[in-house]
């Protein structure tokens, strides 16, 4: 099955870019603390070295591919990092509300017990009840509207708790998925889209997004041996940005997605398989940290690819999405021996088997080699 929204394009903004987007960049920048505001080159909107690194000191802290680059998964969280708790009332509405305020909302309600769901920045319904259940034990009117008195109730609360969540053990008590793969609603998502973007290309021109396709093609069929449902956010030579696949993943009602992608390097030397689960400040998806930690493993065992481990980060697929979100990045396609293996359709197959078996086991409940070493180390405890 296949969903396509309409398409939202977002400039891209780096080295050498100017005008009045840029100087809107750079006053971002310096609110958030990046980029001192001194010199008339910078006011000007010119896009320079200095503008470059503070991108990516944003990026890094906001856990982004640290590209110096301000494309469609830098732009929206510069634009939420602009805004602070008590700058404006924050409710649940559709589409619903974004920002670094709402995000420290979460993160204030899940410190004080209140379960508020992934701290995403995404006012959700869960975001919701738990303001209404601090309302209500603070003797506040229980209208779910974060105004100046729940914000004052917040701040003061605040002052005496420690910064732990309680959200991830909150979702682990809910219980991780268990009960086999059967029935359970899978996206798959090539990344990119070729024409008009390719992705990464390989040293003899092999496209991230075609070997995407090729992957998600495979993988589709072994999940739906596997009698799993499965959807795909696009269809083949189809371009769509992140924001129209997460309304694809959230229309559908999916349980899970994963997105297929090829890593990249400047150099030629870097190899190696990884996995990306949402993990944000003191939260990190139990959900996410299983199945990103079992594909790891499984790429791994079943490819003889080197191990460059799976990594918690906010990317805006990762950010946005209600569901659990895997990013799979097999392959450097910058690598030589590792794009020739691109080409290799059982090498393929490999992957997408090592995928699948590795899907089925977290739907099975099966702890992954991290769980089961951190029990070990407790139990040592």
């Amino acid at each position: 099955m296949k969903c396509c929204p309409k398409e939202q394009r977002v400039k891209v903004f780096k080295t050498g870019s100017s005008g009045r987007e840029v100087r809107d960049i750079q006053n971002r920048l310096v609110s958030a603390g990046f980029l001192a505001r001194k010199n008339d080159e910078r006011s000007s909107g010119m896009f320079d070295r200095e503008t470059e690194l503070a991108i990516r000191a944003f990026q890094q802290s906001r856990g982004l591919h640290a590209d110096g680059i301000v494309g469609p998964d830098t732009w929206p969280v510069l634009v939420d990092a602009s805004r602070a708790l008590g700058d404006r009332f924050v409710y649940l509405r559709e589409p619903p509300l974004h920002g670094d305020d709402v995000a420290d909302l979460k993160r204030r309600l899940n410190a004080l017990g209140f379960y508020s769901g992934k701290e995403n920045g995404v006012f959700d319904h869960d975001t919701a009840i738990a303001v209404e259940q601090f309302q209500r034990n603070s003797g506040l009117s229980a209208d779910g509207i974060v105004g100046i008195a729940t914000v004052d109730a917040l701040l003061r609360l605040s002052r005496v708790t420690k910064s732990t969540s309680v959200a991830s053990v909150r979702e682990t008590e809910k219980g991780l998925p268990s009960g086999g793969i059967a029935g359970r609603r899978i996206m798959l998502d090539p990344g990119h889209g070729y024409p008009p973007d390719p992705g990464e290309l390989g040293p003899s021109g092999v496209r991230e997004s075609e070997v995407a396709e090729l992957i998600v093609e495979r993988l589709g069929q072994l999940l739906v041996e596997s009698k799993a449902t499965i959807f795909y956010s696009r269809r083949r030579s189809e371009y769509m940005d992140v924001v129209s696949r997460v309304a694809c993943a959230h229309e559908q009602s999916v349980e899970l997605m994963l997105s297929i992608h090829m890593n990249s390097h400047a150099g030629q030397v870097a190899r190696g398989a990884s996995c990306y689960y949402f993990s944000s400040g003191n939260y990190r998806s139990p959900y996410g940290y299983r199945l990103a930690n079992h594909i790891q493993d499984a790429l791994v065992d079943a490819c003889g690819l080197v191990d460059c481990h799976a990594h918690g980060r906010a990317y805006g697929l990762l950010r946005e999405t209600r569901m659990p979100v895997i990013i799979v990045e097999p392959v450097f396609i910058t690598n030589p021996d590792e794009e020739t293996l691109l080409k290799d359709e059982a090498f393929l197959a490999r992957i997408a088997s090592a995928i699948a078996c590795a899907t089925e086991k977290y739907f099975l409940g099966v702890k992954t080699r991290a769980e089961e070493r951190a029990s070990m180390s407790h139990g040592k405890n």
